[in-house]
């Protein structure tokens, strides 16, 4: 039975990624992604999307192309490099296909499957080689039940696809770490090439590739003769080499070869100026000048392009949000308090206990370089992506760096087939507290956060009404309730595709069936799926700043934006919610006029009621 279990965990994550699938509605960007990897098929370009390499949305679209049952709108597209037209553009293939482009992201949300396939794979074999099988089963269970693997692996959004390429990438590298031979260098740089095209954040792969191969021969470097250093520093040449020829595959070498000095860029960091207002219109380029203008760029010109583009968002700022505070710009400790609250309490468990056996109890460490390799690719991505601080919005940014901690903590399964009682006993119940606190809340997983959120203070605390009530008749549902106090907490914390995302919207649709005495309802949704395609008739947000009778239907996202004008929701009890991000009220005049009081407005005559 041992020996299937992979397989059951494979086909059990299988059947919860695909009610995903079907259960969530399109998610913000989806439609942009889909609409340019069709376009990548269609027109043989990859402008569009550009802040993303072109892999996971071209095969996301492919079947969807290939089928050809849609509408193509390009009247916004456009090839100039300094324009961002992805989502325009998505808004007008939805617009063209309607009902139709539900299905159409499902099928292409289906085919992103075979990438966190292939990572599940690759962090099973991996654990299993480094440690024991069953350090792998349990590195399995961590990956598949995560709900940032559930939740974000249901789209077509490329940052789960990155985290498998990820894992894929340093398991084939370690594999030529061991066995330094010309073909493990080539499949090598095959497969770091394809985690290329996924994002641009594994571009830190490649220093610290030469990093960890340097310290990997550190043992060995008074028996290494000169011939077998040339050797390897050769094979290292040639796994770069095959992942840049790789990389411009991907993009059907478009672009490649053109000069350093043509570029229009539209950043400080590759413009030279010292502030974005500085930057001409048209753009610019601080090596124009200078000799290295005339440098051919051995890559495609779309994939600088994006670096530069996407390069300009951090150097700008956004508007970010954290624990009920707006800011300018991010925080440099943002995703690791993000890990904090929206990781399972029994993982950040079974992490700790893993430090405890690493440090106080013989067996579980093994060789401090494949230590090195399991672990230094997750501390070097997240202290990546914890630099950029010109905004912090999304903590779905560090999803990659998340199986190389699940590989490290997978070392505690080391007890099973040492017979630890004590250590099985622990890692046993944190890792069933684990799995059911994330699946108390599926198929919810995007709004997942752990019990900490219901507890840990925030500045905004005296403004936020404590945990939305709920009748629990059951053990279980009790249990359910104490589960998903976090979620009903996380805006407290966080917002944006932390919480809401706008993958509730078919949620709200079966409540408002089922509700007809909600046929007026005004709806404020924070998605980029039309309403207009649901069964939902609102064609009104709900009033700004002034609080009248009526059924309203608001995502958090709204509740507690900067501009505030739907603060004064948080007066009201909610009578349901659709998932954890849209919250369901029914105003009366009484309630109404309540608020209207206290927000010193004038009260509203029964009689001026239509």
């Amino acid at each position: 039975m041992t020996k299937y279990f992979p397989a059951i965990l494979f086909f059990i994550f299988s059947l919860l990624l695909l009610g995903n699938i079907f259960l969530n509605s399109p998610v913000q960007s989806e439609d942009a992604h889909l609409a340019s990897g069709i376009s990548h098929h269609q027109f043989w370009k990859f402008d569009l999307y550009k802040v993303n390499p072109p892999l996971v949305r071209s095969f996301a679209s492919f079947p969807v192309y290939c089928l050809g049952n849609y509408q193509s709108d390009w009247k916004h597209n456009s090839s100039y490099p300094l324009l961002r037209r992805e989502h325009q553009v998505g808004v007008d293939f939805v617009s063209a296909n309607k009902q139709q482009s539900r299905t159409q992201i499902q099928v292409a949300r289906i085919a992103c499957m075979i990438f966190i396939l292939i990572g599940g794979f690759c962090c099973y074999r991996l654990a299993g080689s480094v440690h024991e099988k069953s350090s792998g089963i349990l590195a399995l269970f961590l990956l598949f039940f995560s709900p940032y693997i559930l939740g974000h692996g249901a789209t077509i959004m490329p940052d789960v696809p990155s985290a498998a390429f990820a894992i894929a990438s340093v398991y084939f590298f370690w594999k030529w770490l061991k066995r330094p031979e010309m073909l493990e260098a080539f499949i090598a740089g095959i497969i770091l090439g394809f985690a290329e095209l996924t994002k641009f954040t594994l571009l830190i792969f490649y220093p610290m590739f030469v990093v960890m191969w340097l310290l990997y021969r550190l043992p060995e470097i008074k028996t290494l003769t000169k011939n077998h250093w040339f050797q390897q520093v050769k094979q290292m040449a040639m796994m770069f080499a095959t992942s840049i020829l790789i990389i411009n595959m991907g993009y059907l070498f478009e672009g490649t070869g053109k000069l350093l000095g043509s570029y229009r860029f539209q950043t400080m960091l590759f413009t030279g100026y010292k502030t974005l207002a500085d930057v001409p219109t048209g753009g610019g380029n601080r090596f124009e000048k200078t000799q290295l203008a005339y440098l051919p760029i051995l890559l495609p010109s779309n994939f600088i392009q994006g670096i530069d583009t996407q390069r300009l968002d951090f150097e700008r700022g956004l508007p970010s949000y954290l624990r009920g505070e707006w800011s300018e710009h991010g925080w440099h400790y943002y995703y690791l308090y993000a890990l904090l609250i929206k990781m399972p309490l029994g993982t950040i468990g079974l992490f700790l206990l893993a430090i405890f056996c690493t440090f106080f109890q013989k067996g579980y460490n093994i060789a401090w370089r494949d230590e090195m390799v399991v672990i230094l690719p997750g501390i070097v991505l997240l202290a990546f992506v914890s630099s950029q601080t010109g905004f912090s919005v999304h903590s779905r940014y560090v999803i990659p760096a998340l199986p190389f901690f699940f590989l490290w903590i997978s070392k505690v399964g080391k007890a099973f087939p040492m017979k630890r009682p004590m250590v099985v006993t622990i890692a046993s119940v944190l890792l069933a507290w684990s799995v059911l606190s994330s699946l108390s809340i599926y198929p919810y997983s995007l709004s997942y956060f752990n019990e900490l959120a219901a507890i840990l203070p925030t500045p905004e605390d005296k403004n936020y009404p404590k945990l939305l009530p709920e009748i629990s008749k059951t053990a279980w549902q009790k249990t359910k309730s104490i589960l998903s106090a976090g979620p009903r907490n996380g805006a407290r914390h966080l917002l944006d595709s932390n919480i809401d995302w706008g993958q509730d919207l078919f949620y709200l649709e079966k409540w408002y069936q089922k509700h007809p005495e909600a046929k007026d309802m005004k709806v404020a949704y924070w998605g980029s799926y039309p309403l207009e395609l649901t069964t939902i008739p609102s064609k009104e947000m709900p009033p700004a700043n002034k609080p009248q009778p009526g059924w309203y239907a608001l995502s958090v996202n709204y509740i507690d934006s900067r501009e505030k004008q739907y603060r004064y929701f948080l007066n009201f009890e909610p009578v349901a919610t659709a998932g954890y991000s849209l919250y369901i009220y029914h105003i009366t005049l009484e309630d109404a006029n309540r608020v209207r009081r206290e927000m010193g407005l004038p009260e509203i005559e029964a009689t001026t009621i239509k």
